[in-house]
């Protein structure tokens, strides 16, 4: 009788592979937690790097430009507003003295008002010499400064004491009852007033420097 073979032990099963759900939930979850990379940039099409510059200029040469008109209308702009020191003190003409009469002080304009033969002026209140407030002189008929003694006529002329000069006067307009400027004393020069000025004005921003004695 035949031996039989015994049939050759089966081979084992290979084991399931692990489910990728856990790799693929890992990897979300990676994903989610990392930080977003930034875009990257985007040259500007049909731009090349000399067109670039030109722009660059061409903006800064703008903005300088704007930057000095600006500059410049603030340069322009009255810094003082009318009847106010350093600014036009508008005044009537009746309101300056008669010829021969005593000078009339205007405190809001810091200046005298005269008017001589030869018309009005609008002496400035403040000494030649140190800067002293001087006082017109009734008795002595002028301008004298309490202070050092100086001394000074009617017009602002030096007479004596320490000033190096006559007294500093404010350029004096005239105007008609349109407002037109009909008349104006920019020198220091006594001012005749028109028969249709209806309002004079004192500006008290334009100084004129007193003659030097010296």
């Amino acid at each position: 009788m035949a031996e039989t073979t015994a049939p050759p032990p089966a081979a084992p099963a290979p084991k399931p592979a692990a489910p990728a759900t856990k790799t693929v939930a890992a990897k979300t979850a990676a994903a989610k937690t990392a930080p977003a990379a930034p875009p990257a940039p985007v040259a500007p099409k049909g731009v090349t790097r000399r067109e670039f510059l030109y722009y660059v200029w061409g903006a800064s040469m703008a903005l300088f430009l704007a930057e000095t008109a600006g500059i410049s209308v603030l340069f322009a702009l009255p810094r003082f507003r009318e009847n106010q020191f350093g600014g036009k003190i508008a005044v009537s003409p009746t309101d300056f003295p008669d010829k021969g009469a005593e000078p009339v002080a205007n405190n809001l304009g810091k200046f005298w008002m005269v008017t001589t033969d030869a018309g009005i002026i609008a002496n400035y209140k403040v000494c030649t010499h140190l800067g002293c407030i001087f006082a017109w002189d009734g008795l002595a008929n002028r301008f004298a400064c309490p202070c050092h003694g100086s001394q000074f006529e009617k017009d602002g002329t030096y007479i004596a004491g320490p000033a190096p000069r006559s007294l500093d006067q404010f350029a004096v307009e005239a105007y008609d009852q349109a407002g037109n400027l009909v008349a104006e004393s920019k020198d220091g020069a006594p001012l005749a007033v028109p028969t249709n000025a209806v309002t004079i004005k004192v500006n008290t921003g334009l100084k004129i420097t007193g003659k030097s004695h010296f």
